[in-house]
């Protein structure tokens, strides 16, 4: 072989080593971000209890923490949102839901949360109009909770 020929086989196996390299961060990263997402699963379920058992005040605040840490995750964002229409601060369940619907548009239950939000703020055509494309939706289960939340 020739000083030339080995020169570029080294060149070239230098050039497959850079290669694996930069894609070595890619997989531990993305390793990385199911753990999150799997710790913060882990964490809207131990908010939840928090909520519904002896500290709610300490389960909304860890779904505050959440959100400050990502501000697009859908469940902490939908229970602050239900949270907010139980303790009558529709408008901030109006802004929670229209986040939901931002971050993700086809996401039915938080139309269905909006148009509470929207019933309970007395904005009865907006709600009206959000009612009636959960209906034309012919989602079943949306329309179920539609229809117990109507007949309170």
């Amino acid at each position: 072989m020739k000083a030339t020929q080995i020169q570029l086989i080294l060149l070239l196996f230098g050039l497959i080593i850079i290669y694996l390299l930069f894609q070595l961060p890619t997989s531990v990263m993305e390793i990385e971000n199911v753990e999150e997402k799997v710790n913060q699963t882990t964490s809207i379920s131990r908010a939840m209890d928090l909520i519904r058992g002896e500290n709610p005040m300490e389960g909304i605040f860890m779904l505050r923490e959440i959100l400050e840490k990502d501000p697009k995750n859908k469940e902490a964002l939908y229970n602050l949102g239900v949270l907010s229409i139980q303790t009558a601060q529709y408008q901030n369940a109006v802004n929670r839901f229209n986040q939901i619907i931002a971050i993700d548009s086809s996401d039915k239950r938080a139309y269905l949360q909006l148009g509470i939000s929207h019933y309970y703020l007395e904005n009865f055509n907006l709600s009206d109009s959000i009612f009636k494309n959960i209906k034309e939706s012919n989602d079943s289960l949306l329309i179920n909770e539609l229809n117990i939340f109507l007949s309170n």
